[in-house]
């Protein structure tokens, strides 16, 4: 018999640091925000005791018997990345793209699934519209959206997720996710997907969530470039053994750039808060370049969006990756789209959003449809194509909806964020 609970849909943003890069690594400020570019997990029930982790967007489909997987209390582990050494024997877990996916997915379930009844599963299928390792915290987003999601069955979570004990419930077990992933997170990417918006913050003090009565409008512009952000972070710190006083007061420059623009969120004038970010930007980067971090590949996006009146900067560890640029409300849309023209001739992804927007979001429905229903009749209207209706090799219910979901275009599968 079919578990009682419908399908839903668990949403959460990726995250870009618009000033600090380099110098949070030395005690110094750094403002970042939530990028309306995020992960979604659709979220269905299945009547055996399997639990499926789908990721179409890099070709991983995992399933495991709930008996088999630990069942294990957070404290038992010293730290969580120790759950590789723990189901290794156990389970088989992928080598390749995906691994850490992987053993986040199992720690997760091995954790808050401890105590639960296992003699039925569930499985997860996670697309994301951030690409991977390029500095717009696609993992965390990841982890916050599997946490909610786990959380939302054990019933820790209300109906959408959205208390502040909520959030804070979905952010400690976001950031175990991270150790898993990363070992020693800052911990920034998931706060910024979890609570969205934009925050303060400085490495052994609470972040500060800042007000703002406005979202940025932005293209991130992916120059493709691969980068070391531990090479990079290991250069500055040579340069700064070279020369200790230059180094420290560029980096007391980039704090206090970082301060001002977060004194300026959730000011009274909309206009002058972009006419004085414009101005940041450019100094910040300016400051970034002179550490070394730059890429001629930001300068080439910084030279065609500069011609056009939008000021740009790396963001993130810079030596390619991605950079950031503001649009300003008043600036003509010809003018976007000429430059992201130009800058896909070059041979970079862009990518037109907004930071600022809303944290992670828990969708038991969509504008009135159940959300198996809305993936249905998002895959009509987008593909003319009609899901499945058969049970796959896995045995699940909602196959057909899953396959939907795996092949729905983006602007489809964003609208379950609204």
């Amino acid at each position: 018999m079919r578990n009682s609970w419908s399908p839903f849909v668990v949403s959460a943003p990726g995250k870009v640091i618009l000033f600090g890069e380099h110098a949070v690594v030395y005690g110094k400020t750094a403002v970042a925000g939530s990028l309306n570019l995020r992960a979604y997990a659709l979220v269905t029930p299945r009547d055996d005791a399997t639990v499926r982790l789908v990721l179409p967007d890099i070709d991983i489909d995992v399933h495991f018997s709930t008996h088999t997987l630990p069942q294990i209390r957070k404290e038992d582990l010293e730290h969580p990345a120790e759950i590789e050494s723990l189901v290794t024997e156990a389970i088989t877990v992928p080598v390749g793209p995906g691994r850490t996916a992987i053993l986040t997915f199992v720690y997760l379930y091995a954790c808050l699934f401890c105590s639960e009844d296992r003699t039925s599963g569930f499985t997860i299928t996670v697309r994301s519209l951030l690409p991977v390792g390029a500095g717009l915290g696609s993992s965390a987003a990841f982890n916050v959206a599997l946490s909610a999601a786990m959380l939302k069955l054990t019933g820790q979570l209300s109906d959408e997720g959205s208390s502040a004990g909520d959030k804070q419930l979905i952010n400690d077990w976001a950031f175990r996710g991270e150790q898993v992933a990363h070992g020693t997170p800052s911990g920034i990417d998931n706060a910024v997907a979890t609570y969205g918006g934009f925050v303060r913050y400085r490495k052994g003090e609470e972040q500060t969530d800042l007000q703002s009565t406005q979202a940025l409008r932005v293209l991130i512009t992916n120059t493709k470039v691969p980068k070391s952000t531990k090479a990079l972070v290991a250069s500055v710190r040579v340069l700064r053994d070279r020369h200790s006083p230059i180094i420290d007061g560029i980096m007391d420059a980039i704090h206090s750039i970082s301060t001002k623009a977060a004194n300026l969120f959730g000011g009274p004038d909309a206009g002058d808060l972009e006419v004085q970010l414009q101005d940041m930007i450019r100094i910040n980067h300016g400051l970034l370049a002179t550490l070394g971090v730059s890429h001629p590949a930001l300068e080439r996006v910084r030279d065609i969006t500069g011609t056009r009146g939008m000021a740009s900067k790396l963001t993130g560890a810079g030596g390619g990756g991605c950079a950031l640029t503001l649009i300003p409300n008043g600036l003509p849309s010809a003018e976007v789209d000429a430059a992201g023209k130009e800058l896909a001739e070059e041979g970079f992804q862009c990518y037109e959003t907004n930071v600022g927007g809303p944290g992670v979001l828990v969708r038991l429905e969509v504008k009135a449809l159940s959300v198996e229903l809305f993936v249905r009749n998002a895959l009509d209207r987008h593909m003319s194509l009609a899901p499945s209706g058969h049970r796959d090799e896995t045995g699940d219910q909602y196959s057909g909806v899953i396959s939907a979901f795996t092949i729905l275009p983006p602007d489809a599968i964003s609208e379950l964020s609204q």
